[in-house]
């Protein structure tokens, strides 16, 4: 496969075009559109000569394609690599993860790849460049450009994750993420802490101390345990208003009896009396049964909330605060 207008345009726009000889700082002469094999001091040409040089230079790459690459590639994707390789050059290239990940059949993946070549060396630090991130995004839009422009799938339908930003941690990775991670303190137990590292610890220590000495309150609620706060609560209303209940009806059935003449005047006639009374023990019986099933409920949660207290006071109390 040859590369087209669209690839060969793209190279010429980032290399962009020398009539005479530069010496660039990777310490080699460049010509043309980025051309260096046969550049030397004092040479010049025409944007007709750089145009020739340039499908001179493409033509080895693309015999380096077609070697190494096992996947089949479109004119778009075959161009967009082309541009890159012209820029990475050829050793970068057969050790690259888009050949890899391409070669994989993950095309996707070498697409991402192409991120990875937007560095260089500037005094003697790895920095990110802007025109190595342009070039490489509009090599990778090339690369994920269909030739056919209806297969292009509308995406009206689909919403990005939250989680592609890096730094959100969603709700139930810090549910599922341990409060203290020891295996990470034992693995590095060496490790240089900073002071505000150090203070950290010594307040999570002093924390521990407090709530193993006497009242666990003084440890921070996690989310287990505001959950389980949340059920003491609804159980304490539950069994609040069979209490209600029950304490209603006793208090019906005794105004019926020592106040029978006003209880027939608010509508609770002595007929009704008597038929309350004779399901007097049913009532009792499901209410006492609902409010021991609440208050159980309350008890387990209650233990459940101090047993995580407890046990993280055990946790925080093992930390070693280096000196």
């Amino acid at each position: 496969m040859r590369t087209g207008n669209t690839g060969l345009n793209l190279i010429k726009g980032y290399e962009g075009l020398r009539m005479s000889a530069h010496y660039a700082p990777c310490e080699q002469w460049t010509v043309g559109y980025g051309h260096v094999s046969t550049a030397r001091h004092g040479m010049s040409v025409t944007e007709g000569d750089a145009e020739r040089l340039l499908k001179d230079d493409v033509m080895p790459i693309e015999q380096l394609i077609s070697d190494t690459v096992r996947a089949p590639l479109n004119q778009n994707e075959h161009d967009a690599l082309v541009s890159l390789v012209f820029n990475i050059g050829e050793d970068n290239w057969k050790r690259s993860t888009v050949l890899r990940k391409l070669n994989a059949g993950d095309k996707i993946g070498a697409a991402l790849a192409f991120e990875l070549w937007t560095k260089a060396h500037v005094n003697n630090e790895l920095v990110a460049l802007d025109g190595l991130v342009r070039r490489r995004a509009a090599e990778k839009s090339l690369f994920l450009m269909p030739t056919d422009a209806s297969l292009v799938v509308p995406t009206s339908d689909v919403a990005p994750a939250i989680e592609c930003e890096p730094d959100y941690v969603s709700d139930a990775v810090l549910k599922a993420k341990p409060l203290i991670n020891f295996n990470q303190f034992k693995a590095d137990r060496r490790k240089s802490l900073t002071v505000e590292e150090k203070a950290a610890r010594t307040r999570s220590l002093f924390a521990a101390t407090q709530a193993l000495s006497g009242d666990p309150s003084k440890m921070i609620i996690s989310k287990e345990e505001e959950y389980s706060d949340m059920g003491v609560t609804v159980g304490a209303f539950l069994a609040g208003l069979l209490a209600l209940a029950l304490t209603a009806v006793g208090g019906l059935l005794l105004l019926a009896q020592e106040a029978p003449a006003l209880a027939e005047a608010i509508g609770f006639s002595y007929d009704r009396f008597i038929t309350v009374f004779d399901n007097l023990p049913l009532w009792l019986s499901g209410i006492g049964a609902a409010m021991c099933y609440f208050i159980l409920y309350i008890l387990v949660k209650r233990t459940t909330r101090h047993d995580i207290k407890r046990q993280r006071a055990r946790d925080l109390a093992r930390l070693h605060v280096p000196d």
